[in-house]
């Protein structure tokens, strides 16, 4: 009985090794079915995330450019508003801008023919503008200045040695001031 046995043996492993030669040598793993439409829901979504980054960047540049243009066309209007001041200011306003603009109801004797109201307010396209305050220094002076909507301004003038106007500095925004009654 066991020579029967030790005979089997070899062609048993023999059987083994014919059995394993028959089968294919890379069987495709089981993990590799189904791949596709996991890749494609993953590439779908990167897509969809990355179209969606740009549109919101896209969006924050036509916020950005509408807020400049808004600021620009603000600064244009008190750049208007000063260049008014300053046509009013000529004349018998012009002695006025020796004073701070508080001081100008009191200076009757000062200025006799002035008129401060042609100071005070205007109107550029449209758009109302209202003196805030007037600050004269030794050759120059702050002119700070308002529109109706509370966007304001200072604007530094350079002043010759008459108390008239030379020239008219950007005007340095200040931003925007709601409540204020103009």
């Amino acid at each position: 009985m066991d020579e029967g046995r030790g005979m089997l043996q070899p062609v048993l492993k023999m059987t083994i090794r014919m059995a394993r030669s028959l089968l294919p040598r890379h069987r495709p793993r089981p993990m590799a079915h189904g791949f596709v439409l996991p890749l494609a829901l993953g590439v779908s979504s990167l897509l969809l995330l990355g179209s969606a980054s740009i549109h919101t960047l896209s969006l924050q540049g036509r916020l950005r450019a509408a807020a400049d243009q808004q600021r620009t066309a603000g600064a244009d209007q008190l750049r208007s508003a000063a260049q008014v001041f300053a046509a009013a200011a000529q004349g018998p306003q012009s002695c006025l801008l020796a004073l701070p603009s508080i001081a100008w109801d009191r200076a009757r004797s000062a200025c006799p023919d002035a008129d401060p109201q042609l100071l005070t307010s205007g109107v550029v396209d449209g758009e109302p503008w209202r003196l805030i305050s007037w600050q004269p220094s030794a050759s120059s002076g702050t002119l700070l200045l308002a529109l109706a909507d509370g966007r304001q301004a200072r604007v530094l003038v350079r002043l010759t040695e008459q108390w008239a106007i030379a020239s008219l500095g950007e005007p340095q925004l200040l931003g925007r001031v709601d409540g204020e009654d103009a």
